[in-house]
């Protein structure tokens, strides 16, 4: 027994049973037809070209959204385009209609006036919410609840623009005169100018600014950064340096009543209050440069009302910061 144990072949079984396996194996393919290999999918059709700007899939990054500094810049833009389209469209106009007038007198006269001032703003806006729906921008716009309509925050944001007048007045002084002759031809009009200061000024300016503006800059930061972006912007359209800095911190209480009362009828009404009296003391002064310097002879009674203004303002203004910051908390960004 033991010798033949010894004389038995070493064969590896795995090996032996392996290579009976793989040449005993039916072809499954052959045999079972039901597991034919498949035929390669047919290649998907070629999507067309997707349009970020249309697709409502398509997010830009909050900080890409408008409105970017640069927005702001394009704004401007779009302005001076629509300031310089409608002068020529009224001059146009000045030249193919009757009169006995100079062109120069037609182009100057009231009701060209009026039309300039309401084409070159209307188009402003109508640019301004094209660029914005082009660069997706968010936000809601054109508030004008009567639910905000408080009689007593109207009062008191008329009274905080007089105030601010009082304190500036000596940062405006150190500004050239002459500026302000551009300023006072709007004034010679009657009730063509009543209609522009009164009534086009206040409503189309203050639908672009805190309308539009606020609101867009609202929809990615802070109410109080808001505020401020479209004070800005409202300053910097007017261009003449007098106005750019009394139309900066007049934008800035206009803001805030604006997001206080989340509605434009408040600050429309503020805001033609303003221009109201500003033509006021024009017609009175008869285009002169009338201060409260030039009024308060009195240098301790001027101190007085100066000082007492400016206490006024930096209460209010502390009151004012303290309110954004309840408003921030209680509204978050979009």
């Amino acid at each position: 027994m033991s010798e033949n144990l010894e004389q038995t072949p070493n064969v590896n079984p795995r090996s032996e049973v392996a290579e009976t396996i793989e040449t005993t194996a039916p072809n499954n393919s052959e045999n079972n037809p039901s597991e034919q290999p498949s035929e390669p999918a047919a290649a998907p059709a070629t999507e067309p070209a997707v349009d970020p700007m249309n697709d409502p899939r398509f997010e830009a990054p909050r900080a890409q959204r408008f409105p970017t500094w640069g927005d702001m810049l394009a704004v401007i833009g779009i302005y001076l385009l629509a300031t310089v389209g409608t002068s020529i469209v009224v001059a146009i106009i000045a030249a193919i209609s009757g009169g006995a007038e100079s062109f120069a007198e037609k182009m100057s006269s009231g009701p060209m006036s009026a039309l300039s001032y309401a084409l070159s703003m209307g188009l402003t806006i109508v640019g301004v919410l094209i660029y914005r729906k082009l660069r997706r921008g968010t936000g809601r716009m054109f508030h004008f609840s009567l639910r905000g309509f408080n009689p007593m925050l109207i009062l008191w944001g008329f009274v905080m623009v007089l105030l601010t007048g009082v304190v500036i007045e000596p940062v405006l002084e150190l500004f050239p005169d002459a500026f302000l002759k551009m300023i006072d031809k709007m004034g010679m009009h009657g009730g063509w100018s009543i209609l522009m200061l009164v009534v086009l000024a206040p409503v189309m300016e203050e639908v672009l600014f805190r309308g539009i503006l606020l609101e867009s800059v609202r929809s990615k930061h802070s109410a109080g950064r808001a505020i401020v972006v479209s004070a800005l912007m409202f300053g910097v359209i007017h261009f003449i340096p007098q106005q750019v800095v009394n139309a900066f911190v007049i934008g800035l209480i206009l803001g805030y009543i604006y997001v206080r009362t989340e509605s434009l009828w408040p600050v429309i009404v503020i805001h033609a209050l303003n221009n109201a009296m500003a033509y006021v003391v024009m017609q009175w002064s008869d285009g002169a440069n009338i201060t409260v310097r030039s009024l308060i002879e009195n240098n301790t009674v001027y101190a007085v009302v100066y000082g007492v203004s400016l206490a006024a303002l930096v209460a209010s203004g502390y009151m004012v910061w303290r309110s954004i910051e309840k408003i921030n908390a209680g509204s978050p960004r979009a």
